[in-house]
């Protein structure tokens, strides 16, 4: 099968984290046997190949590199509402990304476009796919979902993809009654959780050396990753610590990801008193994410519903952290449900609430048979079911459904 991807946020250079989860999914698509192109906007970030068995295809829509803003996270404010400037740029934005995914798909003779992000992809998608007379998969993440039902005009583009798409993914039930929601038919949409590469996260990969991010080995490390945005909800987890470190004075939190909630989170650490124990050192490379994660004793994702009502989808390091073998605690928000069950592996509490995720923390603190047990079945799971070749082999399902024999 030939397949066009189309998606505004993809791997920039060697060691970025931005999408990786787009790539993978991607690339186990040409494992299976399947030609894949990829079109993504330009970014002044990117340098080098990242994909040597994928040709990627980036557009440049305004001339200064420092204006191209739309994609890779840079278009969204805080992860919850387009930047002034993008409005400005959408006309040649979308126009260009029709024009070069147009020339991709008509040169590749691809049989399906997959898009990822209703909004903008899948509007460029569905035009490309009108215009190829071939049909159009849409993969729904989140953010896109979130402004489509905040924004009327969004909205209506989005209801209108959704009409041309022969197929739509969710990665949570969230998202998958949001689409419902705007138009998509029941029969066209289907939940398929997200993966994680079992050999790259592995629990026997070396950690990263504790003394360089001021922890010792006596510490138990509490690890978690992510944009530092609020529905990641780190400022729960840092008001949850005063509780833990009650229970396990050696209690350390870190978090890796930058954003504009860190320093926030730096002042809201120095008022509860716990600055000690909460470090926070940037962004961390794509490349040093397993050991990054290997550091820690328990992984933590304390992902909430913002002010705004933004949530995450499925966050893919959960499923990294599992594949590790690391014991998680996770809120009930998104996809999380999809993948995680209370106590089998892994452990759950009700989201934005730090009593309650400083409890789901101190069943694992005081239990390291526990964590064992937990981490165990966490990376069969991930063995099993949770991959990336597992959610390739769904996608490929989906897309043989809809594509002529």
């Amino acid at each position: 099968m030939r397949i066009t991807v189309l998606t505004s946020s993809y791997p920039r250079f060697p060691g970025d984290g931005t999408a990786p989860f787009v790539r993978s999914i991607s690339e186990q698509l040409v494992e299976l046997g399947h030609d894949v192109e990829v079109v993504a906007p330009y970014d002044a970030a990117v340098r080098g190949s990242v994909d040597q068995n994928i040709p990627v295809h980036r557009f440049r829509y305004t001339l200064r590199d420092q204006w191209h803003i739309m994609g890779h996270s840079r278009s969204l404010a805080s992860d919850i509402r387009l930047r002034a400037g993008a409005f400005l740029l959408l006309p040649p934005f979308l126009t260009a990304y029709f024009r070069a995914s147009l020339q991709v798909a008509r040169g590749q003779q691809a049989d399906i476009i997959h898009a990822h992000w209703v909004l903008p992809n899948g509007l460029v998608g569905a035009w490309v796919a009108r215009a190829l007379d071939i049909p159009l998969a849409v993969s729904l993440h989140g953010s896109d979902m979130f402004v489509a039902r905040r924004n009327p005009i969004f909205g209506l583009v989005a209801r209108w993809v959704f009409r041309q798409a022969a197929v739509v993914t969710a990665c949570s039930e969230n998202l998958r009654q949001g689409a419902l929601e705007l138009g998509a038919t029941r029969d066209k949409i289907r939940l398929v959780a997200w993966g994680a590469d079992p050999t790259r996260f592995h629990p026997t990969v070396p950690p990263l050396k504790r003394s360089n991010f001021q922890l010792t080995d006596e510490d138990l490390v509490l690890v978690s990753l992510g944009r530092v945005v609020p529905k990641k909800g780190f400022d729960v987890l840092v008001r949850a610590l005063p509780s833990l470190l009650s229970m396990c004075p050696r209690a350390h939190l870190l978090i890796g990801g930058d954003g504009p909630e860190r320093d926030a989170l730096l002042q809201r650490a120095t008022d509860l008193g716990v600055s000690n124990h909460v470090h926070l050192p940037g962004e961390i490379s794509w490349e040093q994410v397993p050991r990054f994660l290997a550091m820690g004793d328990v992984f933590v994702l304390p992902s909430v519903r913002d002010a705004a009502g933004n949530i995450d989808g499925l966050p893919t390091v959960l499923l990294e952290a599992m594949a590790a073998g690391k014991p998680v605690v996770a809120t009930t928000i998104g996809g999380v449900p999809l993948v995680v069950e209370h106590r089998v592996n892994g452990v759950l509490c009700r989201p934005g609430d730090p009593d309650a995720l400083s409890q789901a923390i101190g069943q694992l603190i005081g239990d390291a048979s526990l964590r064992a047990r937990l981490g165990g079945a966490a990376r069969t799971s991930v063995e099993k079911r949770l991959n990336w070749r597992a959610v390739a082999c769904s996608i490929t399902s989906l897309f043989a459904s809809v594509t002529p024999a």
